[in-house]
């Protein structure tokens, strides 16, 4: 009776012992959601803080985020204390928009050839002559004749592309293409050499911004210059195929 009595006590210890360990799972504390982890305002803290929060992403999550951050590092947005905190749910769903909006660039990482074109600018400078003609005219023939200065090492030979004019009082710049022309003799550096065009203008306001170019800037937008030694600069190629 004793043997049987043991026999039964042992039972009930094993099952409670089961019983406890099946409750144990129920009584965790909840698991907490990682889109709900907010993004430390220092950038240096990133990988320390969340790199156990990114492993219980989807993969996919994993590379958006991953993508949102490196655009925010890029952009210098994230520095001590520069900007609010963000979950990684808000995030991700800037990321997203952010890539709708940029499919070419999801990381909005500057291309190089924005600061070559500013380099070039400054190298090639170009200036327009002012014109003179009535504001009564709603349409005007105007032979326009801008000045294109070499502060390179070699002559430049020709060009060929577009020019874009800019002015405050203008809402948005005036484009005008120039056909191949050939510098005789080639503008040699430090000098400057005429590009003479025939262009039709409507808005009065063009033709008051070219009567006084106090305002104004002109910038070579595309095109080829093809300098003495058979080199060629090119303007507005964009790096994103």
């Amino acid at each position: 009776m004793m043997e049987l009595h043991q026999r039964f006590s042992k039972v009930l210890l094993l099952t409670g012992a089961l019983a406890m360990l099946a409750l144990a799972p129920a009584c965790s504390p909840p698991q907490i959601d990682p889109s709900k982890k907010t993004i430390p305002t220092d950038s240096d803290q990133w990988q320390k803080e969340l790199g156990p929060t990114l492993e219980q992403l989807p993969e996919s999550d994993q590379q958006l985020l991953s993508r949102y951050m490196l655009r925010m590092k890029l952009s210098e947005a994230y520095e001590s204390g520069a900007m609010p905190r963000t979950t990684i749910k808000q995030a991700l769903i800037q990321q997203r928009e952010y890539e709708r909006l940029h499919p070419n660039n999801p990381t909005g990482q500057k291309s190089p050839i924005a600061t070559n074109q500013h380099a070039l600018t400054a190298k090639y400078p170009v200036a327009l002559l002012p014109v003179k003609s009535s504001d009564s005219d709603s349409l005007n023939q105007v032979k326009l004749q801008f000045m294109l200065s070499n502060h390179g090492d070699i002559a430049i030979q020709s060009f060929k592309g577009t020019l874009t004019m800019q002015d405050i009082h203008l809402k948005q710049g005036k484009s005008f293409s120039v056909p191949l022309t050939d510098f005789d003799p080639p503008i040699k550096p430090e000098q400057s050499g005429k590009i003479i065009i025939e262009s039709s203008i409507e808005d009065i306001n063009v033709m008051r911004a070219i009567r006084n170019t106090k305002d104004m800037t002109i910038e070579i937008t595309e095109g080829t210059l093809v300098l003495e030694d058979g080199q060629k600069i090119k303007f507005g190629e964009s790096l994103v195929k």
